[in-house]
């Protein structure tokens, strides 16, 4: 039987995954949903990189140590085994975009929050109510005092949109409960008065409309100048995007004839947890070493909590 805890990455910079080339105007876009065209953080990534923490270096190489396989799997030939820990792909919850007032806002979607519910990250009642708004509408905070509304609208890039019956969705709650979510990030706290619910279509537009996209030159290591053809263009999603990722944690499976007795799912989970509550900071995707892919992440239903 498994334990399952919430995984959420709130990015500190841009992050990039990539998706390889492309033959579009984006020379390496990133990983998104073939269906949505939402961005996500593979499983493969995330577990990479939290499987470094317990690397250890024996004659000049990088090895996993003995609770490294017990956690996240060993490919020796004569121990082989599956890890304890199980990671899901991150999805996005809330996604950064420019507002006319206020700076920016954060984004999300009747689907996104769905999905959400669904894998256990809040409570489905607080969607019961909810309609789906138009295209040209969203649910924000409209009064005098809001942060992101001008008159009554609020306008995000160059679309403005008018604001949808606030009697359907219970806003407050919604914005209390994702901020609940990362409560000792101070930047994250904003969300309860910048979150904004467009329409599943609109969020999508965005999401693949709205990324940082920045461009690169190549370097010739002899000439030390840019090379020939060499600019490129890469997609990265912006700093301030909050994904989640679902967590199984599975009792020891380690191969005969080995013996002694077996680490529950609990003991995994608790393993896991000291050392990213102690890191806090992860970096996943490419160009590391130019600062991408830094991100803070919080396990929700910590064990050691």
């Amino acid at each position: 039987m498994s334990n399952k805890r919430i995984l959420y990455l709130f990015t500190r910079t841009p992050l990039h995954v990539g998706a390889g080339s492309s033959v579009g105007a984006i020379d390496q876009p990133i990983v998104r949903e073939r269906h949505t065209g939402l961005p996500i953080i593979p499983a493969t990534g995330i577990k990479g990189s939290f499987s470094d923490l317990w690397n250890e270096m024996q004659d000049g190489k990088a090895s996993r140590s003995a609770d490294g396989a017990w956690l996240f799997g060993s490919t020796d030939s004569k121990k082989a085994a599956a890890g304890a820990l199980q990671f899901s792909e991150a999805r996005l919850l809330a996604f950064p975009i420019r507002s006319a007032k206020g700076s920016f806002a954060w984004i999300t979607s009747p689907l996104l929050l769905q999905r959400a519910a669904r894998d256990g990250v809040m409570d489905p009642a607080l969607l019961q109510n909810f309609k789906e708004p138009q295209d040209d509408q969203a649910h924000f905070d409209s009064g005098a005092q809001s942060k992101v509304a001008i008159q009554g609208q609020i306008v995000l890039e160059e679309y403005t949109f008018a604001a949808a019956n606030p009697a359907l969705l219970n806003l407050d709650k919604v914005g209390n409960t994702l901020a609940a979510l990362m409560p000792n990030d101070p930047v994250w706290q904003e969300v309860k008065d910048r979150l904004v619910i467009v329409s599943n279509g609109m969020m999508s537009f965005f999401a693949q409309s709205a990324c940082e996209v920045a461009q690169h030159v190549r370097i010739d290591d002899a000439t030390g100048a840019a090379s020939k053809g060499g600019l490129f263009n890469q997609e990265n999603v912006p700093s301030e995007t909050l994904f989640y990722s679902v967590l199984h944690a599975l009792a020891e499976r380690r191969p005969e004839p080995e013996r002694g007795p077996l680490r529950g799912s609990d003991d995994a989970l608790k393993a896991f947890a000291e050392k990213v509550e102690a890191a806090k900071v992860f970096q996943f995707g490419a160009d590391a070493s130019t600062g991408l892919g830094y991100c803070t992440v919080r396990i929700h239903g910590n064990p050691n909590a």
